[in-house]
């Protein structure tokens, strides 16, 4: 397009209004006899039937051919019929041929008046036609004030207003400017031109198109109100193209990927060598940039003040792109995806031919956020890497570094680096950095610190490890019953529970905690200690494997009624609580030591009341040994009631020595510990009996 320019720059401006306006003055017509009959009778001189006026200026020869001529007093001159031919100056040969009905040269030569169908016709195809032009000596400027149009080859315009500025080789459009571009051969650079006014600078190389211009061309369209192309050396290419006060580019049926439309306050597009594929585009103020997506979806948006973004050898897919002062990325929302949004104080990002966009780094005061039917998510951090799918389509995977702060509905996360898996909605914290110590998860059940934590959003599930990994288990919230979860009867159902361990795996759905190695629990003066610990927030059951150490403080209600809190100590190689029966289970060389005395055996369960903090009965089971009131009972089956403080052991047989090392043997012994009487059942199978012996006198 920008070739055809210059020839209609080169050729209009310089053959019309430089060679009929600057020759015609150089010379006054040649004199000729009058005529019989004046068709003017204000003229002093007239002649008819081909009147011929030759001027030599510059050694230049210029023709004018009038049929007829009317001379004036004041020495103006007009001219009917009127063709004028001369030779372009240092064109090696051109010659231009204008005609009009009418011709007017004024006093001295100082205005030349065209009127009446002007045409210029140039020997290399240029015409120009108006009905009406003029040159001033004055101000050396060609004017034609009514509507004109112009052709040349492939290009052909029209516009309200011509002038050309002979000293600075400048012709301008007035208004109404129109340039049509045809195609070449190859059905290609056609171009459609609007504006309100028009330069066409030949001598600074630059065309400007000014008052609400748009640009169309088979693949692209642009629009300003103030548009400048600079033009190669050779003025056969457009170098580079500048919009100002305000411009927008829209690209049609582009590839996903590739640029959808760029707009801003000021635009500087940079052509390669071809004059047609874009380089490189600067915004600056208000800049927006839409990239393509996938037929009948949404493309991605990119705003910022400043916008300066490299394209591949295609002229349109961005392969660097640098944006600056308050950066907003936009992924809007489809069927199968959340919307997203990426605020920041810079962005750089980078990619390849083939790709587009694959990377990209924002920097300062980073402000990610996700919503969708099911989704609402908010991440803040210093600085957020990301991957990008193929045609700058999604964002893969999200790296949040320095002071990062997840939220999702309940949860929210604080960690010193954060990485974030779109596809798989998962999410791991890991780090340290002053103001964040380790890595910290909490939703409104629990509360995660740990070296590094894992978390699968949807749930969530968490897993954490660390040296060790702290969790605490928030109680269950007033009104939770059914769905909701609750803590063992055996815990306070208002208080928090904290637990450490190695490793931690946490499932929110399932209600379910499970920790591993080293595990400790506590709240208030009870604790757990165990290699591992599994606690179910929907049952309230709770087990550990071992060895398993307890810490349990119970209410006592003594023969008054009065009560009392007593602590008891408990260990296995594994311990359960199921919440339903509210029974604690001791199984593996189980030791139980509390106020209803000192207790071995395989195994051992406590009942709890149905208050939770308060024991109903104890049972144990197979080498049973229990120490009270300075006794040992031996044998293989307890049961303690704490209603009646009563033991009842049985065995093959039960042994019971007393402080003096006096053994009491039988099948069945029944005691009541606050009576102190001692009932010992041979049931005839086994013989009671006594045996006296010992230091006791």
């Amino acid at each position: 397009m920008r070739k055809y320019v210059r020839w209609f720059v080169a050729v209009f401006a310089i053959a019309f209004t430089g060679f009929v306006a600057r020759q015609l003055k150089s010379r006054t017509p040649e004199p000729v006899p009058p005529s019989v009959v004046k068709a003017d009778p204000k003229a002093v001189a007239e002649s008819t039937s081909g009147s011929i006026f030759r001027f030599d200026a510059n050694r230049e020869a210029f023709t004018v051919y009038a049929k007829r001529q009317l001379t004036y007093e004041d020495g103006s001159t007009k001219l009917f019929g009127v063709t004028i031919e001369a030779p372009e100056r240092g064109s090696g040969g051109r010659t231009f041929k204008v005609t009009a009905n009418e011709g007017r040269v004024g006093a001295k030569e100082s205005t030349f008046v065209l009127d009446g169908d002007v045409r210029l016709t140039a020997s290399d195809g240029m015409t120009l036609h108006t009905e009406h032009a003029t040159y001033e000596e004055s101000d050396g400027a060609v004017r034609t004030p009514g509507p004109a149009d112009f052709a040349r080859g492939r290009v052909r315009g029209s516009g309200t207003g011509m002038t050309y500025d002979k000293g600075r080789d400048i012709l301008s459009i007035l208004a109404d400017a129109h340039v049509i571009i045809a195609p070449d051969s190859d059905g290609a650079d056609s171009a459609d031109v609007t504006s309100g006014t028009a330069d066409f600078a030949r001598r600074d190389k630059y065309l400007r198109f000014e008052k609400t211009v748009t640009i169309r061309r088979p693949s692209q369209t642009i629009e300003s109100d103030n548009v400048i192309a600079r033009l190669t050396d050779d003025e056969n290419h457009v170098d580079s193209v500048e919009l100002h006060g305000g411009g927008r580019i829209t690209t049609r049926r582009p590839a996903p990927g590739t640029l959808e439309s760029v707009t801003g306050r000021e635009l500087n597009l940079k052509y390669a060598a071809d004059g047609e594929t874009l380089q490189r585009a600067f915004i600056a103020g208000e800049g927006v940039l839409h990239l393509a997506s996938e037929a009948g979806t949404e493309g991605r948006r990119i705003e910022a003040p400043t916008i300066d973004v490299t394209m591949a050898p295609d002229g349109s897919t961005p392969v660097a792109l640098s944006a600056k002062d308050n950066v907003l990325l936009t992924f809007p929302p489809d069927p199968n995806t959340p919307g997203r949004t990426i605020r920041s104080q810079s962005l750089d990002a980078q990619g390849d031919a083939e790709h587009g966009l694959t990377k990209a780094r924002f920097t300062g005061s980073v402000d990610f956020r996700e919503r969708g039917t099911d989704v609402d998510r908010h991440a803040t951090a210093g600085t957020l890497d990301v991957g990008l799918k193929s045609g700058f389509s999604e964002i893969e995977d999200a790296r949040f570094t320095h002071k990062v702060r997840f939220v999702d509905g309940t949860l929210t996360a604080d960690a010193a680096v954060g990485v974030y898996d779109v596809d798989n909605g998962t999410l791991e914290l890991s780090g340290s950095e002053p103001g964040v110590e380790a890595p910290h998860m909490v939703n409104d059940r629990v509360a995660v610190d740990g070296v590094e934590i894992q978390v699968t959003l949807a749930g969530p599930h968490v897993t954490a490890t660390g040296s060790p990994v702290k969790s605490v288990l928030q109680p269950p919230k007033p009104g939770d019953k059914d769905g909701g979860t609750k803590m063992p009867t055996m815990l306070k159902q208002d208080q928090a529970v904290t637990v450490l361990a190695d490793s931690l795996d946490y499932d929110n759905d399932a209600s379910k905690a499970t920790y591993i190695g080293n595990s400790r629990l506590f709240q208030g003066d009870t604790s757990i200690k165990a290699s591992d610990i599994t606690l179910d927030q929907k049952t309230g059951n709770l087990t550990a494997k071992g060895p398993v150490t307890t810490t349990t403080v119970l209410d006592q209600t003594d023969k008054d009624g009065k009560k009392t809190r007593s602590r008891s100590t408990g260990t296995a190689k594994e311990f359960a609580y199921d919440d339903a029966t509210r029974r604690l289970t001791y199984i593996g060389t189980a030791h139980m030591t509390g106020p209803e005395g000192d207790m071995n055996a395989d195994k051992i369960e406590l009942f709890l009341k149905e208050s939770g903090d308060e024991l109903d009965r104890a049972e144990g089971y197979e080498n049973l040994k229990l120490r009270e009131q300075n006794r040992l009972t031996v044998g293989s089956r307890l049961t303690y009631t704490t209603a009646d403080d009563k033991y009842v052991v049985g065995g093959r047989p039960v042994e019971i020595t007393d402080s003096c090392g006096r053994k009491t043997t039988g099948k069945t012994l029944t005691f009541n510990k606050g009576a102190d009487t001692i009932v010992v059942d041979g049931s005839d199978q086994i013989r009671t009996q006594t045996k006296g012996g010992g230091k006791c006198p």
